[in-house]
């Protein structure tokens, strides 16, 4: 009964603190942009077709292999199919953000902060950056999507990790590893390092294999895409489909050669402040070496700075890999985010080591007061897109007729080559196949190396810009198959729907073209194949 009488009231502080967390990530994140033009309008379509291969059958993106989001999509894609677009994305959504907030509750009450400071770090983590990692723009929280639950895994594994746990943190890495191959994959191998230098709390090699065991068994639906990744042989091609993927589609994530020039500036700040902190907690070691709190804070330190080994190696390679065969792997994700999350966690840990008595009634007296303003501001955002989801989906009402129009009129089999670039929700709107979107990208090789050839047939001169590494040309390809879409001639708009089966053709009404037209209103045209 004592036992019992002590745990509760813990359990209740644990889940009051997350409740409040998850209310915090809420107010930034619940209702912004659903199904906007962000990873969920690709994702979430992908999910309920793989749940209901009925809905849209032709599409050729959405009947792309499920690959690594095999998991996600089982989970989520009947949801959907039952619920609904928005519903099950603000579900979605508030799940992952539960998930998120345990995690950031557990790692934060490990290292001995209360609900103020954690509510700290977490403000400090969203709102000092526009993005949430540092240089690749990688994020944690957010939309509805198989990343989100990876690092809500990986922040559990983390607090195990500092417990001492180290079988339920491979389980759950493994979890991680089945949402998102390359966030609990990367987590994984930097655990892995953690360990190498405390080699003696493992107890022997038969620990460490079970490590590794509880681990593969948690990421069982990750083992198929990643020998699929590997060994897949490929017809030949002009092009390889790393190099679409690393310098064409997603050099933001992936090439540091393209980033802006000031780029280091960041990361830089995050390790001053890292270092900072880290100073000022091992300034306590005299009085706290021997007590957990001083232990996770400085173990916690450790695993940042592993983290950044394969962000460092990423950039040592990028000169020399040409084909991005090793950075489509995704070497910056990891460190871009752990470097930002626990910099804030341990300069939260600095600052209530820094304070004391008096001095620490005016640090929290201080953050309460930046953090209600805050979240004061946040709050009349929040109430306006709340309103706005009566509009859902918020659309220009003429592309939201004409979606409506090849909805209603055109037959559910009919293939309708829509613009390259713009209308990326178009396919789930109209609930008409269509040919590829510049958005949409298959994440099997042999789907990258198809959207390549499929995105140049949709345009009339070749969109891809000479091999130049050393600059981002998304927005270049953008123009260029956007101008070329609609400098398509008639002769090359009949080609292009005899080639893909297509029977309708939607462009501009400045587009004209020498085919019946079927549907027009200010902005757009539909015209159909000659009979």
């Amino acid at each position: 009964m004592t036992k019992i009488s002590k745990i509760l009231p813990n359990l209740y502080q644990i889940g009051l603190s997350v409740l409040v967390v998850t209310a915090f990530l809420s107010l930034k994140f619940l209702f912004s942009k659903i199904m906007g033009t962000g990873n969920e309008a690709d994702i979430l379509p992908l999910a309920k077709h793989y749940a209901d291969p009925s809905w849209i059958p032709g599409d050729w993106y959405l009947n792309q292999p499920a690959s690594y989001r095999l998991l996600f999509e089982t989970l989520f894609g009947r949801l959907i199919v039952v619920w609904g677009f928005l519903a099950t994305a603000v579900v979605g959504r508030l799940i992952s953000y539960v998930l998120i907030a345990l995690g950031l509750v557990l790692i934060g009450r490990k290292l001995g902060l209360n609900l103020t400071l954690i509510l700290l770090a977490v403000g400090l983590f969203l709102y000092t950056n526009r993005y949430q990692g540092v240089a690749a723009s990688e994020s944690i929280v957010g939309k509805l999507e198989p990343k989100s639950f990876a690092y809500g895994l990986v922040l559990l594994a983390i607090r195990l990790m500092l417990e001492g746990h180290y079988r339920p943190m491979a389980l759950l890495l493994g979890l991680a590893t089945s949402f998102h191959v390359l966030v609990g994959g990367w987590t994984f191998l930097i655990v892995l390092g953690w360990l190498a230098l405390r080699w003696n709390r493992l107890h022997g090699i038969r620990n460490f294999a079970l490590i590794v065991l509880l681990y593969l068994a948690g990421s069982v639906f990750a083992i198929q895409p990643v020998l699929g990744q590997l060994f897949t042989k490929l017809p030949p091609s002009p092009v390889t489909p790393s190099y679409v993927y690393v310098f064409l589609r997603l050099p933001h994530h992936l090439n540091p050669l393209s980033w802006h020039s000031d780029w280091w500036i960041k990361p830089t700040v995050y390790l001053l402040v890292l270092a900072f902190s880290v100073t000022l907690i091992w300034r306590q070691r005299l009085t706290d070496k021997l007590s957990e709190q001083y232990t996770a804070r400085i173990e916690l330190a450790e695993f940042t700075l592993l983290s950044l080994v394969p962000f460092i190696l990423g950039l040592a390679i990028a000169p020399i890999d040409t084909e991005g065969s090793f950075l489509q792997y995704y070497p910056f994700r990891l460190g871009d985010v752990m470097l930002t999350i626990n910099t804030c966690l341990l300069l939260a840990c600095a600052l209530e080591r820094a304070f004391r008595d008096r001095g620490k009634k005016v640090l929290i007296i201080v953050c309460i007061v930046l953090l209600s303003g805050r979240c004061s501001i946040q709050a009349v955002t929040f109430q306006k897109q709340f309103l706005g989801l009566y509009k859902f989906p918020k659309l220009d009402p003429e592309y939201k007729a004409l979606c409506n129009w090849v909805r209603t009129y055109t037959p559910t089999t009919a293939t309708v080559v829509s613009p390259p670039v713009d209308m990326v929700d178009f396919t789930w709107l109209s609930e008409r196949p269509t040919i590829a979107k510049l958005k949409l990208l298959p994440q099997a090789k042999a789907g990258i190396l198809e959207w390549y050839q499929r995105l140049s047939d949709l345009s009339s001169e070749s969109p891809w810009p000479t091999k130049d590494r050393t600059k981002d040309s998304r927005r270049e390809i953008g123009r260029s198959l956007t101008n070329g879409y609609n400098q398509l001639t008639t002769a090359q708009a009949d080609a292009l729907m005899t080639k893909y089966q297509a029977t309708y053709f939607v462009t501009g009404v400045e587009h004209q073209l020498d085919l019946p037209s079927v549907y027009s209103n200010s902005r757009f045209v539909v015209y159909s194949r000659k009979t």
